[in-house]
């Protein structure tokens, strides 16, 4: 079990419990619950403790999850505390006390995730060190510099193995770079999903540049402008098939952002009074990023003869399971008390905004780690390494040294390596490591790349 990911589903497991128990619900059902629809890992572990209590291994439900997080190791500390404070939460009779051990809870859930944020960020540091180093100065160095010592003599009458930096150059380095990008994909915590072998149909049409690159000796015998002339046009054509895409999945990820920010308020206008559908329809309506799913949702209210819960899972769900099974939830607890329910989402409300907080504050510490990594892919390395190969060549004819043969072809084709493996380090880094975002990063990466490589021979 990965306690990283386990710890960032803790404000999750943490709403759902407080959902439940805020509702009527026992401490049973609460973890019942979370063990049929709560986050992947956190599902796992919850259902072990419910399969105890089944099969008569502990005495309840209660003792049995105590026993399970008490098994945890030490870096999942904080979910374990956060979700013990929810189940005693349970056992209070009053309920002010009950609510402000809830929210106690979730401010112990928000506190894990921001230091887990924090612990992650610092991790990355080496590696991203790493990345900068074998992508610009090793390639460099087996490219430029290397041979340049070997024009001026330094390693006698013995000649360089072309084809070992060759080899280094395109197989090694790549090797390497994209074993520290899987590395720190496997210690991101917060990733969503995983990935999509269906996605991979966007790249189809990068298969242009084939057909492309078959007629480039019709058009230039320069064989340093092939890539330029081959893929650059591919990426383009592929990165403007995929905007409506990416544009979509933006828009989406910007409504349940904003669906989050109206709990609160949809809460606010139980408690004064409005049902549950008025105050959902408008909380959403008040705002332009969700007023087109406000209508949807009035429209799934009219036609669903009364199954309120079906016509939430129908307009809600496409856009975010999560608040999908929290507007349940609020809902379920409306048909019981409005004002309860409406106290209810006020809660879910503050956690949904404190969480909000937490990941964008995340987001800044990590924005200027993939800023550095985009910068390099795209501007450092190509310039570095073209300014090299365009020194190196008069050079060589000063020295009547003759220089490795398609020198630039084999940096062209590293760079199209590098601007695929920044691509998957850079969805390794965010929340969205989806292959479409991959290959979206890839046709943005590489046609910068490759042109002001070119560009770089050229002037040189």
């Amino acid at each position: 079990m990965n306690a990283r990911k386990l710890v960032n589903e803790t404000p999750t497991v943490v709403g759902m419990l407080t959902a439940s128990l805020q509702s009527g619900g026992s401490v049973d059902t609460a973890v019942r619950a979370v063990s049929e629809s709560g986050p992947g890992q956190s599902m796992e572990l919850f259902q072990k403790a419910v399969r105890l209590a089944d099969t008569k291994g502990c005495p309840s439900v209660v003792s049995g999850l105590t026993g399970v997080l008490e098994g945890l190791p030490e870096e999942a500390s904080g979910y374990s505390r956060a979700v013990l404070l929810s189940l005693s939460a349970a056992e209070s009779s009053d309920a002010d006390s009950r609510d402000a051990m809830l929210r106690d809870s979730a401010g112990m859930a928000l506190d894990a995730v921001r230091e887990l944020g924090e612990s992650y960020g610092a991790s990355l540091t080496i590696p991203c060190m790493t990345v900068f180093g074998l992508g610009i100065i090793v390639p460099m160095i087996m490219m430029s510099i290397i041979p340049m010592l070997n024009i001026g003599g330094m390693f006698g009458s013995a000649s360089i193995d072309q084809s070992l930096i060759a080899l280094t150059t395109l197989a090694l380095i790549p090797s390497v770079i994209l074993a520290v990008a899987l590395m720190i994909r496997s210690r991101n915590p917060f990733l969503d999903g995983g990935w999509d072998p269906k996605d991979l149909r966007y790249a189809l049409p990068l298969l242009v540049s084939v057909p492309l690159g078959l007629l480039f000796p019709m058009v230039s015998d320069d064989q340093s402008l092939l890539f330029v002339f081959a893929l650059a046009p591919a990426c383009v054509a592929t990165a403007l098939l995929m905007a409506d895409v990416i544009h979509l999945e933006r828009s989406r990820r910007a409504c349940e952002q904003s669906m989050m920010g109206a709990v609160f308020d949809i809460g606010n206008r139980m408690l004064a009074g409005s049902n549950f559908e008025s105050a959902v329809v408008g909380s959403l309506r008040s705002s332009e990023t969700t007023s087109a799913l406000a209508d949807g949702i009035s429209r799934e209210f009219a036609l669903c003869r009364g199954d309120v819960r079906d016509a939430l899972s129908k307009s809600i769900s496409p856009v975010s399971a999560e608040m999908c099974m929290t507007m349940d939830d609020i809902y379920v607890c409306s048909t019981k008390d409005n004002n309860d329910a409406g106290e209810m989402a006020m809660t879910l409300g503050r956690q949904f905004q404190s969480r909000m907080v937490t990941q964008r504050d995340l987001s800044t510490r990590l924005k200027s780690t993939t800023d550095m990594m985009l910068a390099t892919a795209m501007f450092f390395a190509p310039m570095v390494l073209g300014m090299s190969v365009s020194m190196l060549e008069p050079l060589s004819r000063i020295a009547g040294y003759v220089s490795m043969e398609n020198s630039s072809v084999i940096l062209e084709v590293y760079l199209v390596e590098l601007s695929a493996l920044i691509s998957v380090l850079l969805s390794s880094l965010g929340q969205d490591n989806s292959v479409a975002r991959m290959i979206w990063g890839f046709c943005i990466i590489c046609p910068v790349s490759l042109l002001v490589f070119t560009a770089c021979i050229l002037i040189g």
